[in-house]
C-alpha cells in the first residue's frame, strides 16, 4: 500500500521521452507526482496539449502515460496526467515510495 501524498511531489532527475504522433524529443523530468509532473524539454507544446510522456524509473523499468500540458514557461512546463495503465500507475507509486523511503533513511 502506498503512502498518502496527496499534493506531494518528488523531485527527481529523471530522463525520460515526450511523444506526438511520430515526434520524440528527449526530456528532464524536475518532479513528480501520483497526479501530474514538471520537467525540461524543447518540444514545442502548449496549454491543453495532450502528449505521452515515457519516464525511466529505474534502469529497464518505464512509466508511460498521457499528459494534459497546464502550463509551459519557456522550455519548462507542467502536465497533468490524464491517462495512465494499471501497471504503469502500480510502478509509478512503488517509485514514489522508494523516494519517500529513501529521503527518510537518509535523516
Amino acid at each position: 500500500m502506498g503512502f498518502k501524498r496527496k499534493g506531494w511531489r518528488a523531485q527527481v532527475n529523471c530522463t525520460g521521452r515526450l511523444e506526438r504522433g511520430t515526434l520524440s524529443v528527449p526530456c528532464k523530468v524536475v518532479d513528480v507526482s501520483e497526479d501530474g509532473v514538471r520537467l525540461d524539454s524543447r518540444m514545442l507544446v502548449k496549454t491543453g496539449d495532450t502528449v505521452q510522456l515515457v519516464i525511466e524509473v529505474a534502469p529497464e523499468k518505464v512509466v508511460t502515460c498521457q499528459l494534459q500540458v497546464v502550463y509551459v514557461r519557456s522550455q519548462r512546463l507542467g502536465g497533468r496526467i490524464v491517462s495512465i495503465s494499471q501497471k504503469d500507475k502500480e510502478r509509478l507509486t512503488q517509485f514514489l515510495d522508494d523516494r519517500v523511503l529513501s529521503n527518510f533513511s537518509r535523516r
